[in-house]
């Protein structure tokens, strides 16, 4: 469990299928095209993502999503979250830490 959650959100939360996927990504594009909207504010975010606010919150400030700070308030570009949509990034965490990992191991 991620910190500030009373229960296990990912295991009761539907991922995101490849329809709705593409859906949100073209939405989000199109929106971006037409200079509708540039940024999103966290609970959009969090709507377009099927994330609680807490994981948007955890992926801004482990830099998987860029994130405009103006004052308090976080603004995320259409294009993190569309960046995000395509690639989570999840196996590329990994893949780093074995690097690094494996790369101490022969020096």
């Amino acid at each position: 469990m991620r910190r500030g959650e009373l229960f296990d959100l990912p295991e009761l939360r539907i991922p995101l299928s490849s329809t709705r996927k593409e859906a949100a990504l073209r939405r989000i594009v199109s929106a971006a095209r037409l200079g509708m909207k540039y940024t999103y504010t966290i609970k959009e975010a969090a709507g377009a993502l099927s994330l609680s606010r807490d994981e948007i919150d955890y992926l801004i400030h482990s830099y998987r999503l860029d994130a405009l700070a103006i004052g308090i308030i976080y603004r995320i570009p259409w294009y993190s979250i569309a960046e995000y949509i395509l690639d989570p990034g999840d196996d590329i965490d990994e893949a780093l830490d074995e690097f690094i990992r494996s790369r101490y191991r022969a020096a």
